[in-house]
């Protein structure tokens, strides 16, 4: 999340809010994002950071990041605006294929936040990880979201996910859901 806070001439704060990022692509099921068109709203935008192409190798079109290790930079998808929110959120799923020649033992892990429209306050947003197994075929991954120190679950109005630590390895991405 980027936003910042400015005072005006009566000593106000003004939030400025962060970028946006529009959805010119409408969606074949709701918050489920999975034909190249889609999916290249996540990559194509001012947030997102990384290197991204989008392929059809053994799928209807997948986000494909190569992953050098410390040195590839950092990673970060951010999903279109949300509006209005999505209602009750409780998890982000991912179709993915995690392709690496390291040994069986290291598992990078997937980190989800997402910005809700009913946080108790502007620093608290929905998060969580799960690890990324390793292999051949397509694999589901499904990551719980919800508000830090609530039970409610979210209002979402956008999510963004990144890896860590820096791997090596190919990681596909052929469908991304949010749950409710």
């Amino acid at each position: 999340m980027m936003a910042g806070c400015e005072l005006d001439n009566t000593g106000t704060p003004q939030i400025i809010a962060g970028p946006s990022v529009p959805s010119p692509v409408p969606l074949h099921a709701p918050y489920v994002w999975d034909t190249p068109e889609e999916l290249r709203v996540w990559t194509d935008n001012a947030v997102s950071r990384g290197s991204f192409s989008i392929d059809s190798d053994g799928s209807n079109g997948a986000i494909t990041i190569q992953f050098t290790g410390s040195s590839g930079g950092p990673l970060l998808l951010r999903g279109p605006d949300i509006d209005p929110p999505a209602k009750a959120i409780r998890a982000f799923r991912v179709r993915y294929q995690w392709l690496t020649e390291l040994p069986v033992s290291f598992y990078p892990s997937f980190f989800v936040a997402a910005e809700a429209a009913n946080a108790p306050s502007a620093d608290v947003q929905a998060r969580n990880s799960k690890s990324l197994q390793a292999g051949p075929g397509w694999k589901e991954l499904e990551v719980p979201i919800y508000l830090n120190s609530t039970s409610a679950l979210p209002d979402v109005r956008y999510v963004y996910f990144w890896v860590s630590p820096q791997p090596v390895g190919l990681l596909k991405i052929d469908t991304i859901t949010l749950v409710n």
